[in-house]
């Protein structure tokens, strides 16, 4: 038996010319969704609320997840294992133990960034989220992403010099007889990769989640976030 937006797409469809029929009947069975998405949920649901509670939920479980370590970069590493093979290793244990930690701690921090920035992008356009497995958490982070990091730049960059990590520097410049021109040029650079860690954790996050409800909205626990990847599919 047809369900109410069921009859309401059929009769539609039977209106119009067999030429326009194939991008009619889009539309129509689009709007029939949303009707259907909209009466199983008291007339409260749309697109913009599953979404939102999307990000909301998600971000929240984001925010209590573990990032992986540090990545040091190449030139880091060659310098740090031959002193790590000598037992003179303590300096740059220290100095990747503090990136670890932080890392760790701006996660929460990339979070609410993440989701005050949620609130100024329009993700509302059906067609172009449509794209990609991930098109939704891309255009959000293509979006948001340079204002977040901007934001979280000094904050990191404070809590960096807080945790000692200045002084972890110089001792690993010490003992490894490093070439660093200008100290305060490479600190700056640290802090920025802390950032854009646990930013691409968080993102990632998202990411994973927006795949596996894309897949199957039955997996999601929420009726507006299952109603919004519904209308995706």
């Amino acid at each position: 038996m047809l369900t109410r937006p069921s009859r309401l797409a059929l009769v539609f469809l039977c209106s119009v010319s067999a030429a326009s029929a194939q991008g009619i009947y889009a539309k129509a069975i689009e709007k029939a969704h949303k009707v259907a998405d909209q009466e199983s949920y008291g007339g409260q649901v749309s697109f913009s609320d599953g979404v939102a509670r999307f990000l909301e939920l998600s971000l929240t479980e984001a925010a209590a997840t573990v990032p992986p370590p540090f990545v040091m970069s190449a030139g880091f590493t060659k310098l740090a294992e031959p002193l790590r093979a000598a037992g003179k290793g303590a300096a740059a244990d220290a100095l990747t133990g503090i990136l670890n930690k932080l890392v760790t701690d701006v996660v929460p921090q990339a979070v609410d960034a993440v989701r005050g920035a949620s609130g100024t992008v329009a993700l509302d356009d059906l067609a172009s989220l449509r794209a990609s497995r991930t098109a939704l958490v891309d255009t959000l982070r293509k979006s948001a992403e340079p204002k977040i990091k901007e934001q979280l730049r000094p904050l990191v960059q404070q809590a960096a010099e807080s945790a000692g990590l200045p002084a972890a520097m110089d001792a690993f410049i010490a003992v490894s007889g490093a070439r660093i021109p200008d100290t305060k040029v490479a600190l700056a650079a640290l802090a920025d990769q802390v950032v854009n860690q646990a930013l691409d954790h968080v993102f990632k996050y998202l990411e994973r989640q927006e795949r596996a409800f894309r897949n199957d909205p039955a997996q999601a626990n929420d009726p507006f976030v299952k109603a919004a990847f519904n209308m995706l599919r």
